[in-house]
């Protein structure tokens, strides 16, 4: 398996972290190939795992939750995760917490609507993003 380690594919995933709707041309000029083999080489690391997918980053009020689980039952969680729209991300983590949610809510009325529906999982800690340094 290809591990694209190498300087133009960290180039070509700096680029698309910059703005993952470059296009091939742009974005081969930039990393120096041509557009075809620039987007040749981003199926590549797409097929390989590398890139997952390109994602929307929105300018709305971002909320980031701990959540302490009361249950072990964590594939029910996961479920309620999937099933809330304002989910941006939601990792298991170890060390402090059992998860961590980023959620995004256009007002704090919203954000407690989603409290109170994950209140039955467990206890939770909210720090709110005040802006956005980096990406």
């Amino acid at each position: 398996m290809k591990k694209f380690d190498d300087k133009i594919s960290q180039s070509i995933l700096a680029k698309l972290r910059e703005n993952s709707r470059i296009s091939w041309q742009q974005l081969g000029a930039a990393v120096h190939l041509s557009p075809q083999a620039c987007a040749e080489r981003v199926r590549q690391m797409q097929d390989a795992g590398v890139i997952g997918g390109f994602t929307l980053r929105e300018n709305r009020p971002r909320h980031f939750i701990t959540v302490l689980m009361a249950h072990n039952r964590f594939a029910e969680f996961e479920r309620f995760l999937h099933s809330e729209s304002g989910i941006e991300s939601a990792d298991k983590t170890s060390g402090d917490g059992c998860y961590h949610i980023v959620y995004t809510a256009d007002t704090p009325a919203e954000l407690e609507v989603f409290l109170a529906r994950l209140s039955p999982h467990g206890r939770y800690r909210v720090a709110s993003g005040l802006k956005r340094v980096v990406g």
